[in-house]
């Protein structure tokens, strides 16, 4: 399943309904360009079967999704923050660093 759908799932969003991809899809997009800004490998970044990363992805859209400009500013929830630190720990390598 496309990230994209996920993403629209977890909004509870109709995958039928097109409305809102352009918005999410820029979203998405963001969130993978942090990712990669954190030294994250894209490639990792870039599989949308991975669990973490759609996780990672599904937060910082809902935390954005339909933001309101005004004035009033949205913070990520501290899981995300977890979350990245633990894939950039690994900078996405399937290894055990513990």
């Amino acid at each position: 399943m496309a990230i994209l759908d996920i993403v629209k799932k977890a909004l509870l969003i109709p995958l039928t309904e097109s409305y809102a991809d352009d918005e999410l899809s820029t979203h998405i997009s963001s969130c993978k360009a942090y990712l990669t800004s954190c030294g994250i490998d894209p490639t990792y970044i870039n599989d949308e079967s991975n669990p973490m990363v759609s996780t990672v992805i599904i937060i910082y859209v809902k935390t954005f999704f339909g933001f309101k400009n005004d004035g009033s500013a949205k913070e990520l929830p501290k899981t995300f923050d977890m979350l990245v630190g633990q894939i950039a720990l690994t900078k996405g390598a399937e290894e055990n660093v513990s």
